[in-house]
């Protein structure tokens, strides 16, 4: 028997790699006595998306399902991630502090060939600067598989605040040279992420209350036929009431709110013990919120009665929950939509779409590593089929590219040997549909090659023109093996390589 087997499979030119990195605070300053000692971390959670582009990216995939959670991290309404804490330590004398989170993410895109988990981020400040570490495995078919324990990946600034319990707020995290490294370079050091929040509590004190405040985005010229605006709260008491929390709500203003909510359109519930709903959200120890809230200008409350809030003004209101009398948990925050008056009497609402791409790699892939020829005898030719390879090309520049094959002489155990030019090819190529109806690109495959002139050096397998290279595409051959009259019996075998460039 002839036994033909292919060998690696590489690239290059192009890396390949997908990213994402747990982001978390900046420098910590506390207030606590100089004298104090280190206290343990005791309860916090961190919340953070990575990157909003990224998500999207991978939520188009055929992944099972794209994104999932476990291990204590959840998912909110606007897709960020929130971790619990699990331990840490805090300085109050330095404010050095050390806070690490549970909770896994894991992102999948087989088609594109990877998984990214990521687990356990960890806030490191340490004279008043902040870092991000976290473990990282990255598998893919494409590149060099990744496995890292608490990499710092990330830098942090923002301003946190607080004494026993440290708050950072919407801070920005840059992507630093390890994180880059770490994730086969898909994003290159330098790169934004998405902002970050974090608490971290020792217990040793109460998270301070300046008062209750509330931020609404958007606020003003939203849709009237719907629109999901993100409430973010600050100074409000999450130990206030028995622990009860507060409501969060969108409506009119009526008198005693707070026994009359049947006037709202929604409502959610908030406080320090809840896991995040789509009715409810959680109270964090230091007295923020972040939520959303699907409202729309027309609606009928649960008395029966149509509420317009084109025509009396609407708010997000906050209340204690549970019909409290305590008012210091009160605010009332307008939002205001397009248009005026009663809906119904025609118009136009135009609104600016804007989006990010961030580009792809451009990365090779092949069905297996093995090809068995059929037997045959002296001076007949062995046929089969190479192993399908596909090519995507995900960059969006239409740059080219080409996919070249050589093979090495073929050799048996009993010392037997043929040429590496005995082996041709017939290639053929094919573009895989576009299911996003992008410009398809087009594929053309080698010229064949002939058994005795083949494969001893590089030939095209196949080849995408600048201009026209987007998309993804199938490559394969049929293989011909000329077995010369002095060939010794045994079984021969070589190693192909394919190179994409």
């Amino acid at each position: 028997m002839v036994r033909f087997r292919a060998g690696t499979v590489w690239r290059r030119s192009t890396r390949w790699a997908a990213v994402a990195v747990l982001g978390a605070s900046a420098a910590l300053v506390a207030a606590s006595p100089a004298s104090a000692a280190p206290a343990d971390l005791t309860t916090g959670s961190l919340t953070w998306g990575f990157k909003a582009s990224f998500r999207a990216y991978v939520k188009t995939g055929n992944g099972n399902p794209p994104i999932a959670v476990s291990n204590g991290a959840t998912v909110g309404t606007d897709g960020t991630f929130t971790f619990p804490l699990q331990d840490g330590t805090h300085d109050p004398a330095t404010g050095d502090t050390t806070a690490r989170y549970g909770g896994t993410v894991v992102f999948s895109y087989p088609a594109h060939m990877f998984t990214i988990t990521l687990a356990n981020p960890t806030v490191a400040v340490s004279g008043g600067a902040a870092t991000l570490k976290a473990d990282v495995d990255l598998a893919t078919t494409a590149a060099e598989p990744v496995s890292v324990r608490q990499a710092t990946i990330a830098t942090l600034t923002g301003s946190p605040t607080g004494t026993g319990t440290v708050t950072g707020s919407n801070l920005a995290a840059t992507l630093t040279a390890e994180g880059a490294t770490a994730f086969n370079g898909f994003y290159a050091a330098g790169e934004s992420l998405d902002p970050v929040s974090f608490t971290a509590s020792t217990g040793d004190d109460e998270p301070p209350v300046a008062g209750a405040a509330v931020d609404v985005t958007p606020d003003s010229g939203l849709d009237p036929a719907g629109a999901t605006i993100t409430v973010r709260g600050s100074g409000f008491d999450p130990d206030a009431n028995n622990g009860a929390g507060i409501y969060v709500s969108f409506g009119p203003k009526v008198d005693e709110h707070w026994t009359n909510s049947g006037v709202l359109q929604v409502t959610k519930w908030v406080n320090r013990t809840n896991e995040p709903t789509e009715a409810r959200d959680r109270l964090n120890a230091d007295g923020t919120f972040h939520t959303t809230l699907p409202i729309s200008a027309v609606y009928t409350d649960r008395n029966g009665d149509r509420v317009d809030c084109t025509a009396v003004q609407c708010y997000v209101i906050t209340f204690a929950a549970r019909g409290s009398a305590d008012r210091s948990q009160d605010t009332f925050t307008p939002v205001t939509f397009t248009g005026t008056g009663s809906p119904g009497g025609g118009g136009d609402a135009d609104q600016r779409i804007t989006a990010t791409v961030t580009g792809g790699p451009l990365t090779l892939g092949v069905a297996g590593d093995t090809v068995a020829l059929p037997a045959v005898s002296n001076g007949a030719v062995a046929s089969g089929a190479l192993n399908a390879a596909t090519v995507a090309d995900l960059r969006g520049t239409n740059a080219g590219w080409s996919l070249v094959g050589q093979v090495s002489d073929f050799a048996s155990a009993g010392g037997g040997s043929i040429a590496a030019d005995n082996l041709g090819w017939v290639p053929s190529a094919t573009a895989v549909d576009d299911p996003l109806s992008g410009t398809p690109g087009v594929v053309t495959p080698g010229a064949a090659a002939a058994p005795g002139a083949g494969l001893g050096s590089a030939r095209s397998l196949c080849v995408s023109a600048t201009g026209a290279s987007n998309g993804t595409f199938t490559c394969g051959a049929q293989l011909n093996l000329g077995v010369p009259a002095s060939a010794p019996a045994g079984e021969y075998a070589a190693t192909l390589t394919l190179t994409l460039s």
